[in-house]
């Protein structure tokens, strides 16, 4: 996958509306695209008898290589799914953005070799099934069976360990996988500022549960919870692992992962006195979860339940000026996946300013307003 918002000139930037056809199987176009943001699907037989989806392709993935190095017919016809914009890259516009972009460069070529090897049958790890959980009285209505898909690359050699934890609501003393943060290498940043490691997801180890009474919470406030009801909270608990008959056991799966965070949900305004950051946290981590997933409608339910909890930060809290200028990216971000452009732009805007902020987060937030100026540029053309 490229890492799209490292690439610094993005040349032929193409907009794409929901249901566009960009490039018809069999058809016979010399060119390829990158994805910088949005969704689309690729198809076999498209609208014909025996039409297949094959797959979902979002930010950073490609299509058209065999078309523009070969000169083979598209293998597959591709349709957006969400407005969508991409680089466009034609056969004498290719050398140039191989001489500019050496690191996008570099993730195309092995990305294809990748390709290659699945063609061929190079085997590849099989996760195990995932636990299939029902759970109404604890997940929203939408809440599916999912699979976590395997991050990219490989991980280091004992970046996972199990330390010794201990639950501050029953006192028990349990087992908890977590991350030697020494040892995690950084593949990429993307333009939300999540960071990307090689062969290892920090988020399915950001929450801890206590396996006796089910207590969770972000790893790096577990042990600071003072409940004022811990008795009620434990008796509700109970209720839960009756319904869900379910144990946790650093299986690391969809179901331990999904049931965490909304047990952590669940408790965060119960045990902490600023329950509101550690929600809108919270939040933001399910819908990169769900967008992991390929779960759209839950995806956008998580960014809103995100949105709502940042505000009620934003309005009612005291931050250092580093922290505002950060909760004014996130709270643009989310404005901007939300389809809420103006405040976006507002927000993001105001992280650029900010002087007190970090250069980091001044230059994503102008990062994201360029690409929206061009999107709305693009617009303008196509419209």
């Amino acid at each position: 996958m490229i890492n799209v918002s490292g690439v610094r000139r993005k040349p032929n930037l193409r907009v794409f509306g929901p249901g566009d056809l960009i490039v018809r199987e069999g058809e016979m176009e010399s060119r390829m695209y990158i994805v910088i943001t949005g969704k689309m699907v690729t198809y076999k037989n498209y609208q014909k008898t025996g039409e297949i989806s094959l797959a979902e392709l979002g930010p950073g993935e490609f299509f058209g290589e065999q078309s523009l190095f070969l000169g083979a017919g598209q293998p597959a016809t591709i349709v957006a799914t969400e407005e969508s914009l991409t680089i466009s890259l034609t056969r004498d516009e290719i050398f140039e953005f191989f001489r500019v972009e050496s690191e996008a460069t570099f993730s195309l070529i092995a990305d294809i070799c990748r390709r290659e090897g699945e063609k061929e049958g190079v085997p590849q790890p099989r996760p195990a099934p995932d636990r299939r959980l029902s759970a109404p009285g604890l997940f929203p209505a939408g809440h599916g069976h999912y699979h976590l898909p395997a991050p990219e690359g490989e991980a280091p050699a004992g970046v996972v360990f199990t330390a010794k934890e201990k639950c501050p609501i029953c006192g028990v003393t349990f087992a908890a996988a977590g991350l030697r943060e020494s040892k995690l290498i950084r593949h990429r940043t993307d333009p939300d500022l999540r960071e990307r490691y090689k062969g290892v997801e920090p988020m399915y180890y950001d929450v801890l549960t206590c396996p006796q009474c089910w207590y969770s919470a972000l790893r790096d406030t577990f042990d600071s919870a003072e409940p004022a009801d811990s008795h009620i909270l434990m008796t509700e608990l109970g209720a839960l692992q009756r319904e869900l008959g379910f144990e946790f056991d650093n299986r690391k799966d969809a179901a331990e992962v999904f049931t965490g965070y909304y047990l952590a949900l669940r408790i965060a305004p119960r045990c902490f006195l600023q329950a509101e950051t550690q929600t809108a946290r919270l939040w933001v981590k399910l819908s990169r979860l769900y967008e992991d997933c390929g779960d759209q409608t839950m995806m956008e339910y998580a960014n809103r339940q995100a949105l709502d909890a940042y505000k009620d930060i934003y309005q009612r809290v005291s931050l250092s000026p580093r922290a505002l200028q950060r909760i004014q990216f996130i709270l643009g971000d989310l404005y901007f996946k939300t389809g809420e452009f103006r405040e976006a732009r507002e927000m993001l805007f105001k992280a650029k300013i900010a002087k007190d902020g970090t250069e980091l987060i001044r230059r994503y937030a102008e990062d994201r307003i360029d690409l929206m100026r061009e999107t709305d540029r693009q617009e303008s053309i196509t419209g």
